[in-house]
């Protein structure tokens, strides 16, 4: 049920070539699963990645070292499913799902 997709390195680069359809990330540190988030709208995942690296999400997140995606039309519904499913496995949420950003770095 996870994301099955390729990983690519946080660069502003490999994130240019990001999907801008809506549909949900994940971002590691190494091989850890650090954050899973959704991207729609507008921005669509390569919008939601771009804060991310920018550090408008917080210190957390503008860390990750990979991330990968996955498209689908109900990008609220599927990150649900992926954060239930690595709490079920874990016993915790991803470490950055945790922690609040600080809202002074909200653009």
């Amino acid at each position: 049920m996870s994301i099955d997709a390729s990983f690519h390195s946080f660069t502003d680069a490999e994130i240019n070539n990001a999907t801008i359809l809506d549909g949900v990330y994940a971002l590691y540190d190494g091989s850890e699963t650090i954050y899973i988030g959704k991207g729609e709208g507008a921005e669509g995942i390569r919008g939601r990645l771009k804060r991310h690296k920018a550090g408008y999400e917080g210190n957390c997140t503008k860390q990750a070292t990979y991330f990968n995606y996955e498209t689908n039309f109900n990008p609220l519904k599927r990150e649900s499913e992926l954060l239930q499913e690595y709490k079920r496995l874990w016993g915790k949420l991803p470490r950055c799902n945790e922690v609040m950003p600080d809202k002074s770095t909200w653009a």
